[in-house]
């Protein structure tokens, strides 16, 4: 190619993108206290006929929440004012015709009252922005760039967004690159406490709606060790700035985000110890999602379809290894101890063994199953169902002790994460179960496709004991027995109604069902749920149980059982050898010391 035809093709280019028409979003709240959002979106250089639409889910949450369903008054113009005929083509597409060159008007308002971290809420105080519920997209023109204007109550003052410019005091207009990032870009609107804080280098943001107890430093001082300590694992920060919103009101939850996350906290979670090692939990999950997730992105998520589910089997790494990591980041700040982490991972190991869907149901297919399973729970779910966050938890614990001993503690999990970083996220590729394993086989050496077969894609029962024995523990399940029926009751109004049956239990064998109501058993009426008759009773007992089934009373028979067995303690074994000590301090960083030692420590 001769040097004047490239300098020819460069300036067309040049011509090109100077001239490439965006979209631009008026967002206005004239009355919040309706909840309603008022929205003028202006399709820059329209032509002809053309499509409008609102995604039906957003990244991160997967579900399809049919975000159409609160749009109202849709109307279209051309930019003389010549009122255009708009029509809705399906539940979330709307066709506009177009008049001639002339750029098309659309606007609309959306109802925003639903409080999450997924939804637009809108009130007199405040408003919580999450685009993909409320600015719809130009269909076949989302790589253009984005621009938004917001007009603020008169009363309001403080905007919150990760969005550029970033952090400009009264400033209300903002551009995203495309509609990607518009999404991935939360706004909180109001009179929020805003707290800036720089760490390695680059300016974090975090907004506050809703008084409490809370100290600024100390969350700063928190927030950062949390950032640094993630940052380390991947040798840095990947973005020029980060946005924390959080509701400190009700509730607990977050939403990740590329430069930004949104967080539900409770009020009073920073004088309790143990709300506010809860919220740190929170924080430190969403931002690892900043990499694992948001950078280093499942190929189902890789790219966004926003009319559909986008169906991915790796939510157990996406999800689990991020609820691994959430826990063992306090364990490496010191914010619990060594004690306090092993009764966290006891923890989550009962909550998958007392599950009975661990035998029906693989992490790989519960990740594809999200969309129709993880968020539309029922009352049969716990007998058919795992959550990739459970068992993704424990299989990431579980790689990052086989790791530590094949390497003889040169490597962990870290690296694992790192590489994928290097070699997907850092080359915009989405990577898949099976990448994951070829990643943990080459930093570990390890051949590791039967780990992967039995417990990512199969149900074969987690090798707990082979593994902890490497970092020289031991699970203790040694406890009492105790009577057991295998059903969850509630007291509605003085009815005690069965609300789930669990697999294979003595209810379950009886016939005993979901929304009967237990009358009695062995002809005493039951006025609780935990009956006092029934504390009398010794497994092998045979009870009759009354129950009132469709308003026809009858008589159950059953043998009482044994309350399954979980794991009391998860605990350091009384004469490890070298390897498993070295496995043990490379694992938590902390030196092997056992009881005498600590007692010796102390005094």
């Amino acid at each position: 190619m001769t040097t004047m035809i490239r300098t020819i093709l460069l300036s067309l280019l040049f011509i090109s993108n100077t001239s490439a028409k965006s979209i631009h979003y008026d967002l206005s709240m004239s009355e919040p206290h309706t909840h309603l959002f008022e929205v003028e979106m202006r399709l820059e250089g329209a032509r002809g006929t053309e499509v409008v639409a609102l995604p039906v889910w957003t990244p991160g949450s997967y579900l399809i929440r049919e975000y159409a369903k609160n749009v109202q008054d849709i109307s279209a113009r051309s930019e003389d004012d010549t009122i255009l005929k708009i029509k809705k083509i399906d539940k979330n597409h709307w066709q506009v015709k177009g008049k001639g060159s002339q750029d098309i008007i659309v606007t609309y308002r959306v109802y925003a009252f639903e409080h999450s971290v997924r939804t637009s809420y809108l009130n007199a105080d405040h408003a919580l922005v999450v685009p993909a519920s409320v600015l719809m997209y130009w269909q076949k023109n989302q790589r253009r760039k984005h621009h938004l204007h917001i007009n603020m109550p008169d009363k309001w003052s403080e905007i919150t967004t990760a969005l550029e410019p970033f952090n400009k005091p009264g400033n209300v207009d903002f551009i995203a690159k495309d509609y990607d990032e518009l999404v991935d870009s939360p706004l909180e609107l109001g009179n929020q406490h805003v707290v800036n804080f720089e760490v390695l280098g680059k300016p974090h943001v975090m907004a506050l709606y809703g008084a409490s107890n809370y100290d600024d430093s100390v969350l700063i001082s928190d927030f950062t060790k949390i950032i640094e300590a993630e940052a380390k694992i991947f040798s840095g920060l990947p973005y020029e700035h980060y946005s924390f919103i959080f509701h400190v009101e009700e509730g607990r939850g977050g939403l990740e985000h590329a430069n930004s996350s949104v967080n539900f906290i409770r009020r009073w979670s920073f004088n309790d110890e143990k709300r506010y090692k809860s919220l740190l939990s929170l924080v430190s999950h969403e931002f690892f999602h900043t990499w694992n997730v948001k950078r280093i992105a499942p190929k189902g998520v890789a790219s966004f379809d926003y009319d559909q589910e986008n169906y991915l089997d790796e939510l157990w790494m996406a999800e689990g290894f991020t609820s691994y990591y959430d826990e063992l980041i306090l364990q490496r700040i010191g914010h619990i101890d060594k004690d306090a982490y092993l009764d966290v991972l006891k923890d989550e190991i009962n909550t998958l063994e007392k599950r009975p869907g661990k035998n029906h149901q693989s992490v790989a297919e519960a990740s594809y199953d999200a969309w129709i399973k993880y968020y539309r729970s029922n009352e049969h779910s716990s007998n058919s169902t795992i959550s990739y966050y459970n068992k993704g938890h424990l299989l990431g614990l579980l790689l990052d002790i086989k790791i530590i001993a094949a390497t003889g503690g040169q490597k962990n999990l870290d690296d694992v994460m790192f590489n994928l970083n290097k070699d997907f996220a850092l080359k915009n590729k989405g990577y898949t179960s099976d990448d994951v394993r070829k990643t943990c086989e080459a930093v570990s050496g390890l051949k590791l496709n039967t780990f992967f077969q039995d417990y990512v894609f199969g149900v074969e029962p987690l090798p707990y004991d082979e593994v902890f024995a490497l970092a020289g523990l031991d699970l203790d399940s040694t406890e009492e027995k105790s009577s057991h029926l295998g059903i969850n009751m509630r007291d509605r109004s003085g009815r005690i109604m069965i609300t789930s049956v669990t697999e294979n239990s003595p209810a379950w064998d009886a016939g005993l069902n979901v929304h009967d109501e237990l009358v009695a058993i062995d002809g005493f009426r039951v006025k609780s749920v935990s009956p006092d008759y029934f504390r009398e009773k010794v497994p092998g007992d045979r009870i009759i149980c009354t129950v009132s089934r469709n308003g026809i009373l009858q008589d159950l028979h059953l043998t009482v059982g044994f309350k399954p067995t979980s794991i009391s303690e998860l605990k350091q074994i009384e004469e490890p050898d070298e390897n498993q000590k070295l496995v043990f301090e490379k694992w938590l960083g902390v030196p092997w010391l056992d009881e005498s030692q600590d007692i010796l420590f102390q005094e």
